[in-house]
């Protein structure tokens, strides 16, 4: 399936602005990915954490 020029107008983009001006522009698509790939990372570097709380019962 082909995105026609007013489905690729249609798309809601993300803009991120820090203090110094950078920008970042994220479809939404995109966003939700990076955010389920943020939300693993997350996940995988706690995973010693909730170990070693358990170990510890």
């Amino acid at each position: 399936m082909t995105k026609t020029k007013e489905d690729k107008a249609n798309d809601e983009v993300i803009i991120c602005t820090d203090d110094a001006g950078m920008q970042l522009y994220l479809s939404e698509k995109a966003a939700n990915r990076l955010s389920w790939i943020l939300t693993g990372v997350c996940i995988v570097l706690s995973l010693p954490v909730i170990i070693l709380a358990f170990m510890c019962i």
